[in-house]
């Protein structure tokens, strides 16, 4: 294993048996076996650790929200991609942690999974279930799951997480699918 991944190995274990507050360069480096300048040479600093860490876990995710549909169902497909989320922020609520807060400075990070769940949306649209335009329609559909990610942030339980993540992504899809929905002027 190259030393790059030890470090990332070692900041991931820290990470998720201590969570955001524990990792730290020291713990990073001790958990590695490494001196301080092994770890700045490869990340430059923590943000830039934690960076790299945000990649690789962003990579895992998307591979995972990119994989052929299950179903042809096209309501089907847009819910995989929401229980995809829910289920790795559930699954790796720390890593899950770290991305939320960077990436309210840096939307950019999460632009491919939007752009995925956009492009799943824009298919619902075109064949006439979602009654609204299509960027009013993403829109719902994002605020409505970040605001249920958000409950893990808090520390709910899975059960209310889940029952609370039914409810909210059929109130959307019903209400974009209703011919009374406003539309954008």
């Amino acid at each position: 294993m190259d030393t790059e991944t030890a470090i990332l190995n070692a900041a991931f274990g820290i990470l998720e048996a201590q969570g955001p507050g524990g990792l730290t360069t020291r713990a990073v480096c001790e958990a590695a076996g490494i001196k301080a300048p092994t770890l700045y040479h490869h990340f430059g600093d923590k943000d830039g650790l934690e960076q790299a860490m945000i990649r690789r876990g962003l990579a895992d995710f998307m591979r995972r929200k990119q994989q052929p549909p299950s179903s042809s169902e096209l309501v089907v497909q847009l819910r995989s991609g929401w229980d995809i989320a829910l289920e790795f922020a559930l699954k790796r609520p720390a890593l899950f942690s770290l991305l939320w807060h960077h990436a309210h400075t840096q939307p950019a990070l999460v632009a491919d999974a939007y752009a995925l769940m956009h492009a799943r949306v824009q298919r619902l649209v075109d064949t006439g279930r979602f009654k609204v335009p299509v960027d009013t329609a993403a829109l719902a559909v994002w605020a409505a799951s970040q605001g249920l990610l958000s409950l893990v942030l808090q520390g709910n339980s899975r059960k209310d997480i889940e029952v609370t993540s039914e409810l909210l992504f059929n109130a959307v899809v019903d209400k974009l699918s209703d011919s009374q929905s406003p539309k954008e002027s």
